[in-house]
């Protein structure tokens, strides 16, 4: 079967842009519809399909007034996580790889009804707001977030603690007063898994609808009275397309090369 036309020029463009050929560079605004048509021998209509695929796929970025531009692809991931805790003068981080990245715009604190899978975590009812504490993050003089950060903390944890709730929690952060409070040390457990990015996703990541985030859901436990307690749910939530994870693969017991004994 042949191939229809629009996927043709699409793919003509695409092969284009991954060449780098100088009217198809990142940023640079594209030819007309009515240019591509003719360059490619197709009506304008067909073009236009073309066009909005590769903007779908997430390789040029229509804005209004029909303007369009090659966008800026990644050429490398950034290793996100690495399944490791570190702390530095500033207190805990998650990733080595962005040790020195700092907030993007305020960070900002609201009461918010959090993902339902969130409040089953919480130990809360579903509907019922919580303290969201939401912080943008990238590189040292960036002005464009690469990680979307939401805090969440249940409304009965903030009263007992009430600097996790103020808009400075005090050195280091809300992780030092929940050590502090329980006087133990914090066990976090993490989900990663992605979905399509949301409006605000979108807008603040600088991708488009068609690429993944990819999400982090990290669950901040201490013990209270004998039983665990999820003292915070953190999601944090990246481009998936930049964004990789790294981990050592970690033998069981019942691993044991045959014939060779159990492994050091």
């Amino acid at each position: 079967m042949a191939q229809p036309a629009y996927l043709r020029v699409a793919e003509a463009i695409r092969l284009a842009i991954e060449a780098g050929e100088e009217k198809y560079q990142p940023g640079k605004g594209l030819p007309s519809s009515s240019d591509i048509a003719k360059a490619h021998g197709v009506s304008q209509e067909t073009a236009l399909k073309a066009l909005r695929a590769l903007a779908r796929d997430g390789w040029i970025t229509i804005v209004p007034r029909g303007k369009m531009f090659v966008r800026a692809r990644p050429r490398e991931r950034i290793v996100v996580r690495d399944r490791t805790v570190y702390r530095d003068e500033i207190g805990y981080f998650f990733d080595l790889n962005a040790k020195d990245w700092r907030a993007v715009g305020k960070p900002e604190r609201a009461l918010s009804v959090p993902p339902d899978h969130v409040a089953d975590l919480l130990g809360v009812p579903r509907g019922e707001d919580v303290i969201a504490r939401n912080r943008a993050m990238g590189p040292p003089g960036s002005g464009q977030a690469l990680q979307l950060a939401t805090s969440y903390i249940s409304m009965a944890l903030a009263t007992e603690i009430p600097a996790l709730r103020a808009e400075d929690p005090g050195p280091g952060g809300i992780y030092d007063r929940i050590e502090d409070a329980f006087d133990q040390p914090i066990e976090w457990h993490e989900v990663i898994s992605s979905r399509l990015p949301d409006e605000i996703e979108q807008e603040r990541l600088a991708i488009p609808p068609t690429v993944p985030v990819m999400i982090v859901t990290r669950e901040s436990r201490v013990e209270r009275d004998g039983s665990v307690l999820v003292a915070e749910v953190n999601e944090t939530r990246m481009s998936a397309e930049q964004f990789a994870v790294s981990y050592t693969v970690r033998r069981d017991d019942s691993a044991v090369r045959p014939g060779g004994g159990a492994s050091t």
